[in-house]
């Protein structure tokens, strides 16, 4: 079957239909996985926000982080609220409680979700990736670690036109030179 990766990433046959991913060999398989590689990444790290002594750990939580980044354990970015706040004390966009974002890059992935993984206790974790499909990214593409947080998808688009690059200035992820 001769096939060709269509302006989305998808797999298409020669007659234009979607070929299913495992009739694909040899280098039409390479491309289609180079073509769909993720290259960023979010953590939402959710808290009860009305409650002062979770935020107080949800807030040390992102301390440790900072702290890490600044002694190079990992280069990820405690991003901060679009109104300059670390955290956000409301539900924001699609997260329906207090929560905190970090950004990773595919580079400091492995690094990132384990750290995560051993030390997010408490609190609920939102693992996806960044790519031009928001509500595959935050639903079937994503992870939890902890229990799963009620999101609300009405704020997501289904389809961007192009990937949400953050933090080219690192020369990360997508704005990687390789």
């Amino acid at each position: 079957m001769s096939v060709a990766i269509d302006s989305n990433g998808t797999l298409v046959s020669a007659s234009g239909s979607h070929a299913p991913p495992n009739a694909v060999t040899g280098t039409a398989l390479l491309e289609h996985a180079l073509a769909q590689e993720v290259k960023e990444f979010h953590f939402h790290v959710y808290f009860f926000q009305s409650n002062p002594e979770i935020t107080e750990r949800a807030h040390r939580l992102r301390s440790q982080i900072l702290d890490l980044v600044s002694q190079g354990y990992f280069r990820v970015q405690a991003t901060k609220t679009r109104t300059g706040h670390e955290v956000n004390t409301v539900p924001r966009g699609p997260h329906t409680m207090g929560s905190f974002e970090v950004w990773c890059a595919m580079e400091d992935f492995a690094r990132a979700f384990q750290w995560f993984a051993l030390n997010h206790g408490e609190f609920s974790v939102l693992i996806h990736p960044l790519s031009k499909e928001e509500i595959k990214d935050h639903t079937t593409r994503a992870t939890w670690l902890g229990q799963p947080v009620p999101l609300d998808f009405t704020i997501l688009q289904e389809y961007l036109q192009v990937v949400p690059v953050q933090y080219p200035e690192l020369g990360l992820g997508y704005s990687s030179k390789k």
